[in-house]
């Protein structure tokens, strides 16, 4: 509805709709009414699930969206994720949980609630839970305390019904064997690279090759459109502000108080001997050996940087002497971490990671700081007074909004006085007036824009903004001559692909045919590598591509090569097995407890997931037909701006 509002915006007669849809929403509620029952969105076995929650559900995963892009969300991934259906079939599946864990005598009490929030980190201060401090980081987060309380029960209540069901979830003895057979069994293949780039330079295009290939692909070669926007502006200047007090400084500087800290963070030298899980127990006691060996030469005053050049494994900071240069608590793996942190100033440990074992040396310690409030004083003032300026903007610009859309046009809004419209003039995105050169959210939102169409209120860094787009003229296609050159080195790109791919093709065809792999690779101008030996459980030690590992590690000597060439990108490989290794007993009961906590997880995802399949397919459900328009676009919660 507010797409089609904004994109008539001009209409002399958009007011009296607006007054009428304005009348009915104060009237009837979100839903509207008929005769004496509520409109619902849905209803699953009788119990009705309202428009506002639906409402709610979607300004959420709408917001988190935004946050995970960045602020904006591209014109047309609403309807390609289909968030609306996701939403509805989320807010099903939520009602079917509940009734069917209250049919099992399941239910979650407010204690229930009340402690697990009481526990929630995030809501502690000083290590205890503060009420206003919880309040406080809901609204920063644009959510409200029934929401998050009753996602908070809906989670509780999920954990008792995963805790129902586990008791079914048991893991027989062929299971565990079957899948520790399947995680932890060793392959080996060769592969042949083909990389599209080079072909690249065997293309050989004739003006008709080109001609027609610009033809088809005119739509790449497109210049800019060119648009003319009307526009306000709401900066966050903050005129009006009172100045700010000592208490809300001490506010922002508890609610902010990770940003005046710095961790401590130690700089140490490591030797890394290799251990992967598949190894067998005499080749991981041999690494542990002579871990113990270099840490005794470190101990007895040998140089640790040479010691680290000549042994380790990591060739990345082998080089430096093992060298890892300084870093903080959670950028490495907790075992080698806890070793580091656990050290004094030039000690020396031995520690074993998923990665083998590590010969550590502590080099130097950068002591963590925090700043007090005094000290910070200056720069909490002015984040303060930001926030309280951009809180105070979105007020006005939201009012401003409203009356926008009653006046029908930004011009009979700017008449009406207040405001002062500007306009850019004709321009290109690529040649951008400075206004949104500066501002790029401003820029993508802008010319998102059709001719006629409003915009949303758009978060920009130093104001809000509304945009009208006064005309809008669509781009030229250049001749072939202007771009010839372009033109020719993607058509070199394109055909070079399936160059590529043809030529991987009958090499494999080659190989099936009884063809050697090196005779083969030599025809073909290719290098032949090889995967060493891997398993599914330490495939992270390989730097093949995951598509690629997946077809090597599905190859059998019974099934030497894949059915076909695989694709990665623009690059095509050829595989071939060469070998495979069972693991060994003393691995499978090194790992039999972990694999067995794994495997009843699974079955139990799945026994929830059938569950909920089968409450799903006993239910009466009905979706109000009316609940079958397009997917809003970005904007059209009831939240115009982040």
């Amino acid at each position: 509805m507010l797409d089609f509002l904004r994109k008539k915006a001009q209409s002399t007669v958009i007011q009296v709709v607006i007054v009428a849809i304005v009348l009915v929403f104060i009237f009837w509620g979100v839903g509207g009414k008929q005769g004496n029952e509520a409109v619902s969105l849905a209803s699953v076995n009788g119990e009705k699930i309202s428009f506002l929650d639906y409402q709610r559900l979607y300004d959420q995963k709408l917001n988190q969206l935004r946050d995970q892009l960045g602020g904006e969300i591209p014109a047309g991934i609403m309807d390609a994720l289909g968030l609306k259906a996701q939403v509805v079939d989320e807010l099903v599946r939520r009602t079917l949980v509940r009734q069917g864990a209250l049919s099992s005598g399941l239910v979650v009490s407010d204690d229930e609630v009340r402690q697990a929030i009481q526990e929630m980190p995030a809501f502690k201060n000083k290590d205890s839970f503060d009420a206003e401090w919880y309040k406080g980081v809901l609204a920063n987060n644009r959510m409200s305390v029934t929401d998050f309380e009753n996602s908070v029960r809906a989670d509780l209540l999920t954990a008792k019904v995963f805790g129902h069901l586990s008791r079914f979830g048991g893991v027989s003895e062929t299971e565990l064997k079957d899948r520790f057979k399947f995680d932890y069994r060793q392959k080996e293949f060769a592969f042949a690279l083909f990389p599209s780039s080079d072909f690249e330079k065997r293309v050989i295009a004739t003006d008709k090759d080109l001609a027609t290939f610009f033809e088809s692909n005119k739509g790449n070669y497109l210049g800019q459109p060119e648009l003319d926007l009307k526009y306000v502006l709401f900066p966050f200047d903050g005129n009006g502000l009172s100045p700010v007090s000592d208490s809300e400084a001490a506010a922002y500087y508890e609610r902010h108080s990770d940003q005046f800290s710095t961790a401590e963070t130690r700089r140490a030298r490591h030797i890394l001997l290799r251990a992967a899980a598949s190894d067998s127990p005499a080749t991981v006691s041999a690494k542990q050996a002579q871990a113990g060996a270099l840490l005794k030469e470190a101990q007895a005053g040998a140089d640790f940087a040479v010691l680290a050049q000549k042994n380790s494994d990591d060739k990345g900071s082998a080089g430096q002497g093992g060298d890892l240069g300084f870093f903080g608590r959670g950028q490495m793996v907790k075992a080698f971490e806890d070793a580091v942190f656990g050290l004094n100033k030039g000690g020396v440990t031995v520690v074993k990671s998923e990665f083998g074992f590590h010969v550590i040396k502590l080099e130097e310690v950068r002591p963590g700081k925090v700043r007090s409030l005094a000290e910070a004083k200056e720069e909490v003032v002015v984040a303060v007074r930001k926030e309280a300026a951009k809180n105070q903007a979105f007020k006005t610009a939201s009012e401003a909004y409203e009356k926008i859309i009653l006046a029908g046009s930004l011009d009979k809004f700017a008449q009406s006085g207040g405001v002062t419209l500007k306009q850019t003039g004709l321009f290109s995105a690529d040649a951008p007036p400075d206004l949104l050169k500066n501002e790029p959210t401003f820029l993508k939102a802008a010319t998102a824009l059709k001719k006629g169409e409003l915009s949303s209120i758009v978060d920009g860094a130093s104001a809000y903004a509304v945009f009208f787009a006064v005309d809008m003229r669509p781009p030229s296609a250049p001749l072939l001559v202007r771009v010839r050159a372009k033109v020719q080195a993607d058509y070199a790109k394109d055909k070079a692909v399936e160059l590529a791919k043809e030529s991987a093709g009958r090499f494999l065809a080659a190989l099936k045919a009884g063809g050697n792999m090196a005779i083969e690779a030599q025809k073909y101008g290719v290098q032949v590598g090889e995967a060493p030996l891997l398993s599914r459980a330490d495939r992270a030690a390989s730097q093949l591509p995951p598509a690629v590992l997946d077809a090597g590690l599905a190859l059998t000597a019974a099934n030497p090569y894949p059915k076909e060439v695989q694709k990665v990108e623009n690059n095509f490989f050829v595989l071939k097995f060469t070998s495979e290794k069972d693991a060994s007993e003393e691995l499978f009961r090194q790992k039999r407890e972990e694999l067995a906590k794994k495997l009843a997880d699974e079955n139990r995802s799945r026994l929830v997931v059938a569950w909920e399949a089968y409450l799903h397919d006993q239910a009466k459900i009905e979706i109000n037909p009316a609940f079958a328009a397009k997917e809003p676009a970005p904007g059209e919660n009831s939240s115009p701006a982040k």
